[in-house]
């Protein structure tokens, strides 16, 4: 060593004295300053005892350590520090908490969701650390309070939250718990909870409870799946093992999928074997999952196996491996596609695989069906991706659209209105009007004015009434009126006023009157009762059918009066309301919507009130509806009420209902009754069938052709 460094490195005496010095004077001034600091200490303690609740220790944080007095001091707490910071700070405050303040800290919680149902900020954090807080000291008092919760709303999310902490400190306890709850919501909910925190640990336990909870529906096939899944990574031949043990209730191809997938990373052999094991989407979800661990490792030789599977399996299964390939090459996926010599496997496989990507990648699914060149496949696959590119990527279907055929457009024209209206409503009114006329269909037009009702019903309506064809004007408005009368029909009625005279303007106004009157009757009979006309009787005859459900004896003597000197051309709108009437009123009261119904105009309106008493007392009591069919004067209308209990006991009873439809008046009807009853009975008593045919009081010819039903 260089003896001049060991030289500077010597301390010099009087340095050595000076820590000794300053730790004497150190204890001298502490022995000095002892009574003093006691008489303080004495004399602040009193104070500091009441500010127990906020003591200000240090937390690790560097500030006053934080005390739980309002859910406002919560929620700033997280506003003021990122999530972690604040929810270690949340935890070392409920630590601090005794056991006896928990109930008065739930019900803290409790009232602020009642009073701030929507702002969840801090609510749910204080919850979880509270309750594993609360299940550490005093599990019983917690259990109990969610069990006695009376705001059922509360309870629901207080009590996932606390059979979790539950199921984590004491697993056996926790699963006996839920076995004493009632079947319910609940239950299922706080299973679902326990099963999760389970499948950290104990994944075979977690299935066992799964298999003994009765509850229907208890815990959701997401859970399970997870507690596969969990499992599979320890032991994956064990939890496939379970779940070909388990309730097809309570698992599925979703968890098939979890145990296949996972246990493909470490041995796909062996998960693909076990796959094909299984039955229908169980065994298509879990190849899959093994099929995508494949192509992951080697796509072209997972491309080469999946096309020798057997059966339907590669069409169902190529989409996996392609969804690997084209997520770096989107133009060898196509080419691989393009070589699958069958053209069915092809149309399914490109199906499968553009289904997979339209949601998330909709430009890839169009470059994907680009490169597709048979043309009925092409266009198979073109509609869903560009209805589903309007919610994803508007602008890569204004592209698409624009590079479509004239043959494309039209095939794809309900997918494409469809989507447009979701990005650009002038666009999608446009695109119709482009479409040559012959082509337009009606029913699409109705369906895409149902949607353009949700989003903008105003231009909607001015758009409907600008059509200059009949036809696709009153399917514009049959569509626009039918949802919009329903989302709002004050609204609606204030647009059925602008629509031009004629009986797509009746029409709308049955739509808005029926509609109205389901949700609030009195005000559809007020609106329905200041119109004039026709109009009024329109109106009226919807109104009055829901006005029946609470007082059906002035609804029929209204429609009573009415159909005592019916509009021209309103007579079957007439019938039908007495027919709803009737049907509504027997439901309760059979014999007096009878008595009712008798009593109206012969023709429609006594038909149609006759037959829906017969078909709602008949669902109910067959036989007292048979008693009554007895009393009735032939024709018409005693016809019309034999048919509904015909059809009721042809099932069970076809005999009786041979007899019924044999007394049917009308020949055509009697007839087609008959050859509806003959064709149920014959397989099950042909013998009994035909013995009845040669009683019955027909004509030969309607013998001659009937006999035809049982050869």
């Amino acid at each position: 060593m260089d003896l001049r460094w060991e030289e500077d490195m010597k301390t010099p005496p009087m340095l050595l004295l000076v820590p000794v010095a300053l730790g004497i004077g150190y204890g001298i001034g502490r022995h000095r300053e002892e009574p003093v600091r006691e008489e303080r200490a004495a004399a602040s303690r009193p104070a500091r005892e009441a500010r127990m609740d906020r003591r200000q220790r240090e937390d690790p944080f560097g500030g006053p350590r934080f005390s739980l007095h309002s859910m406002d001091e919560v929620r700033e707490l997280f506003r003021r520090q990122r999530g972690a910071v604040a929810q270690a700070r949340l935890t070392l405050a409920v630590e601090d908490l005794p056991a006896e303040r928990m109930e008065e800290m739930m019900e803290m919680l409790r009232q602020d969701e009642k009073e701030r149902p929507n702002d969840y900020e801090g609510r749910y954090p204080l919850m979880t650390c509270l309750f594993e807080r609360w299940i550490q000291v005093d599990p019983t008092a917690a259990v109990e309070y969610v069990k006695n919760c009376k705001s059922r709303s509360f309870q629901q999310m207080a009590a996932p939250q606390c059979f979790s902490a539950l199921a984590q400190e004491e697993p056996m306890r926790a699963m006996r718990e839920i076995e004493e709850l009632p079947k319910g919501e609940l239950r299922s909910q706080v299973t679902s909870a326990v099963l999760a925190k389970l499948a950290d640990h104990e994944p075979a336990m977690a299935c066992d409870f799964a298999t003994k909870e009765s509850t229907g529906g208890g815990f959701s096939e997401y859970f399970l799946g997870t507690v596969f899944a969990k499992w599979a990574k320890t032991d994956p031949a064990a939890a496939a093992a379970r779940f070909d043990t388990m309730r097809p209730d309570r698992v599925g191809e979703h968890t098939a999928g979890q145990v296949a997938g996972t246990w493909a990373q470490s041995d796909p052999e062996s998960a693909l074997a076990w796959a094909m094991t299984l039955k229908g989407e169980n065994k298509t979800e879990a190849a899959a999952a093994v099929y995508r661990a494949l192509a992951l490792d080697d796509p072209a030789a997972a491309w080469e196996r999946v096309k020798s599977e057997p059966g339907y399996m590669p069409s169902k299964l190529i989409s996996s491996v392609m969804n690997v390939v084209a997520d770096e090459d989107p133009d060898k996926a196509a080419a691989m596609l393009e070589s699958i010599g069958s053209k069915a496997e092809q149309r399914i496989a490109v199906g499968e695989f553009v289904n997979n990507l339209r949601w998330y990648n909709s430009g890839l699914a169009f470059e994907i069906i680009d490169q597709i060149s048979d043309p009925s496949v092409r266009r198979e696959n073109l509609g869903n991706a560009l209805y589903y590119a309007a919610w994803t990527s508007p602008e890569v279907l204004k592209e698409q659209v624009a590079k479509m055929t004239e043959r494309e457009r039209i095939d794809t024209a309900d997918a494409v209105m469809r989507g447009l209206l979701n990005v650009d409503p002038a666009a999608a009114e446009n695109y119709y009007r482009e479409l040559p006329e012959v082509q337009r269909d009606t029913q699409k037009l109705e369906n895409l004015m149902w949607a353009y009702s949700n989003s903008d019903p105003d231009r909607a309506l001015k758009f409907a009434i600008s059509l200059e064809n009949p036809q696709e004007q009153g399917a514009a408005f049959k569509g626009l009126f039918e949802n919009w009368s329903r989302e709002d029909p004050e609204a609606a009625a204030a647009g059925w006023e602008k629509l031009p005279a004629g009986q797509s303007r009746l029409n709308a106004l049955g739509q808005i009157a029926g509609s109205w009157a389901s949700n609030d009757p009195e005000s559809a009979m007020k609106w329905a009762e200041g119109l004039g006309g026709d109009e009024r009787v329109r109106a009226l005859a919807a109104v009055l059918p829901a006005m029946a459900r609470d007082d059906p004896g002035s609804a029929s003597r209204e429609l009573s009066t009415l159909l005592a000197a019916p509009p021209e051309g309103m007579v079957k709108q007439l019938a039908d309301s007495a027919g709803n009437i009737a049907r509504s009123w027997a439901g309760d009261d059979p014999a007096g919507a009878a008595d009712w119904a008798v009593t109206l105009p012969p023709g429609l309106a006594r038909d149609a009130g006759l037959k829906s008493v017969a078909q709602a007392w008949s669902s109910y009591d067959a036989i007292a509806t048979a008693q009554w069919l007895g009393t009735l004067e032939a024709g018409s209308s005693r016809d019309a009420a034999i048919e509904p209990l015909v059809q009721q006991v042809r099932q069970t009873d076809p005999a009786t209902a041979f007899s019924w439809a044999a007394s049917i008046s009308d020949s055509v009807e009697r007839y087609d009754q008959l050859r509806q009853t003959l064709q149920s009975w014959r397989s099950s008593d042909p013998q009994a069938a035909r013995a009845a045919l040669d009683a019955a009081d027909i004509s030969d010819g309607q013998r001659r052709k009937l006999a035809k039903e049982l050869k």
